[in-house]
Order: C-alpha cells, then structure tokens, then sequence
C-alpha cells in the first residue's frame, strides 16, 4: 500500500498510469477505480478547484463511456463538493449529494461514506 508509506501526492501519478495500464488490459473497472483514487487525492492535496473540476468533468464524460454507474456517482460526489466550494449553484449540489445519499442508504452501498466526507469537508471548510 504505496499511499500508506509515501506522500499522498506521490501517489498521483501511479493512479494515472494504474488507469492507464487497465484501459489498455480492459479491466475497466479497476481502470476507473484508479481514476477515483486520483480524482480525489488531486482534492486532497491541494490542487485548485478550477483544475480540479475541469479533470472531475472529463473524468465523469468516462465514467459515462464505460458504463461505470457507481464510479461515476463517486465523482459526482466530489464534482458537486468542488463546485459548492467555488460558489458554483450551492443548491443544486446539496440536492446532488441528499440525493445521491438517500439512494446509498436504500442500497447499502459505500456511497453515503463519500457524501459524508465530502458534505464534513465542504462543511469544515464554511466555518
């Protein structure tokens, strides 16, 4: 577990290629699973949300593609975040994420984990 023991950042450039790499060997899932990873430690280590949204919008066209449902919620999840943080239709995001969250909570699935980080995030950020 390479993030575990290095920088967070130094972890970037591998989830690329781990991307990359699984495109290429058509794992798409694990591929798209590299680009989630990526996405939001781009959030997380400081990169501007401008740059940061313009990748999430890009990202989430190839969610899209390759029919990746719950990865591309994932980066919804993090579009909406970055988008409320820059002052971009607050409301809609909040709708976004209170949606996205009550179909995580019938579902059972680790999507209400990403809302509640991203809606702490944003929230802690407010203060």
């Amino acid at each position: 577990c390479y993030h575990w023991t290095s920088p967070l950042h130094d972890s970037i450039e591998p989830l690329l290629k781990g991307y990359q790499v699984g495109l290429e060997i058509g794992d798409n899932v694990k591929a798209c699973y590299c680009l989630v990873g990526r996405m939001y430690y781009l959030f997380f280590t400081g990169r501007t949300l401008g740059s940061i949204q313009q990748e999430l919008e890009a990202a989430a066209n190839v969610m899209t593609q390759l029919k990746q449902d719950e990865n591309e919620l994932k980066i919804t999840i993090l579009l909406s975040s970055v988008k409320k943080l820059r002052g971009l239709d607050a409301e809609a995001c909040d709708e976004m994420l209170d949606s996205i969250l009550a179909s995580a909570a019938e579902t059972r699935n680790n999507l209400s984990a990403y809302v509640s980080v991203m809606k702490l995030e944003v929230f802690v950020f407010f203060q």
